[in-house]
């Protein structure tokens, strides 16, 4: 069973224009309309509300260790919402129209995450700043997620062009991630902060990124279209912050194993912040991988594909050997019904993000280990559809040598 947001909130919500994947991608040349759960008539200008604002400084540094928001300089005045309530009016080359995705998005990811956790998640820094502040744009090739702050840069596609960070979607959704990791999991003491959780941070917030990205259903299409139904091919899904058609940030679908990545027993003050973004990775394959292995059951469950055909798939993921150019039988299954596999793949979404959801709600950062993880996130299954999926979810863990011993 899915949700669908935009369904959800269509008769009380305020629209937004947002870009389902990064606009430097030929197929996602043109945001697509959303709703979010703020009701229409209820957003002010820039946009904002009770819990975040957007802004557009003339002139602006990046936030550093000594200065913290709100930001006093001379800023382009604010966005204002159509005669309707919308923000779905701006042009996209309007610069404004970066004020209004940005929000937008940020939006849409807390109603995600809300929706799987069943509540509200406040914002870590509100005893100092209730508002989260949202800027656009900095001269700077990065973006980051600060106390009390979000601002992003922009980087070179591959023909030189400028691409603001605040038009990728992937990009942004990973900033929120790292605040929803402080708001549910809790922000670490240093003396009990430990290496493992740093990476665990780069990898959650890339796996918000990567679910909230398959809450748009014209890129759930377009994702299905281009794979046939095989999302072990290399895609936009396992593509995390696509910079361009051929380079991305990181990748979902990697083959990174513990032992690939610079030992947990290091000291968390001396792990690089290189070093921090590869320990993230065999975490997020492995949870890559079970969003895999929770499609193939929904598909199997619907009769769309045969357990014979899944066994074939992962026999050739494992050897990249295919027999005839086969690959299952996916390809047939999915060209027979698409509309199947499109809801195969939303009812696997939401099932990983709600497990996500409760299990970080469980942790604590002090003395973080994968391991912890991976027994919470087992433990949160196990309540919610016994041993069903226990031996799959624990062979994702353990190939990538994550260990999941219960005691």
């Amino acid at each position: 069973m899915s949700f669908s947001l935009n369904s959800f909130y269509a008769p009380t919500g305020t629209r937004f224009r947002l870009y389902a994947q990064s606009p430097v991608l030929s197929d996602f040349k043109e945001p697509e309309v959303i709703y979010v759960s703020s009701p229409v008539g209820s957003l002010g200008p820039g946009p904002s509300d009770q819990r975040m604002y957007a802004l557009q400084p003339e002139d602006k540094k990046p936030y550093g260790d000594k200065d913290m928001p709100p930001y006093a300089g001379r800023c382009r005045s604010a966005l204002m919402p159509g005669m309707d309530g919308h923000f779905d009016h701006i042009a996209v080359d309007d610069p404004a129209f970066t004020c209004a995705h940005m929000f937008g998005g940020v939006r849409r990811v807390l109603d995600i995450w809300e929706t799987y956790l069943g509540g509200p998640i406040p914002w870590h820094f509100a005893m100092t700043h209730p508002q989260l502040e949202m800027i656009p744009h900095v001269p700077w090739n990065n973006a980051h997620f600060g106390w009390g702050f979000m601002e992003f840069g922009e980087g070179k596609d591959d023909q030189g062009e400028l691409r603001p960070y605040a038009l990728n979607f992937d990009v942004l959704a990973h900033e929120v991630g790292h605040g929803l990791v402080f708001s549910l999991v809790g922000m670490p003491d240093p003396e009990t902060l430990t290496t493992a959780y740093r990476g665990f941070h780069e990898s959650t917030s890339d796996c918000i990124a990567l679910i909230s990205g398959l809450h748009f259903d014209t890129f759930v299409s377009h994702l299905l279209r281009k794979t046939k139904g095989d999302l072990y091919t290399q895609n936009e899904l396992n593509r995390v912050g696509e910079l361009s058609k051929t380079r991305q940030i990181r990748n979902a679908s990697n083959a990174l194993k513990m032992s690939d990545v610079v030992s947990m027993d290091t000291p968390a003050k001396d792990v690089t912040g290189k070093q921090v973004h590869k320990l993230g990775q065999p975490l997020t394959g492995a949870v890559f991988d079970i969003l895999v292995e929770f499609f193939m059951a929904q598909l199997v469950d619907a009769r769309l594909v045969r357990a014979e055909d899944v066994d074939e798939m992962r026999r050739i993921e494992n050897t990249g050997e295919t027999v005839d150019g086969s690959h299952g039988g996916c390809a047939e299954a999915y060209a027979r019904n698409p509309d199947g596999f499109h809801s195969a793949l939303c009812a696997a979404r939401d099932m990983l993000g709600l497990r996500l959801a409760q299990s970080w709600h469980q942790l604590t950062p002090a003395k973080f280990s994968y391991e912890t993880f991976a027994v919470m996130f087992l433990s949160v299954d196990r309540q919610m559809t016994g041993k069903r999926h226990q031996k799959a979810i624990r062979n994702c863990f353990e190939w990538r040598e994550i260990a999941t011993k219960i005691d």
